[in-house]
């Protein structure tokens, strides 16, 4: 009986030391899923998407300015 309490004891120690060390869903593993974490970083990426379309339009956008003002020195 001792022994039960105590090898179960140690295993929820064990798993309790392994669950949320990370954020990243990749590496988390089944204990330590954690849902707001998961949406924090998925909203990250569509902030950081968001970045990189809107500079990329501004550049499209230089780009064509500068194709019209090299089509007027012509």
């Amino acid at each position: 009986m001792l022994k039960t309490v105590i090898l179960t004891s140690l295993g929820a120690l064990v798993l309790s030391g392994c669950a949320g060390q990370t954020t990243d869903p990749r590496k988390g593993g089944l204990l330590s899923y954690n849902p707001k974490a998961y949406d924090q970083r998925l909203q990250e990426r569509r902030n950081y998407l968001a970045s990189v379309e809107d500079d990329t339009a501004a550049q499209r956008k230089k780009n064509r300015n500068l194709k019209y003002q090299k089509s007027k020195l012509k």
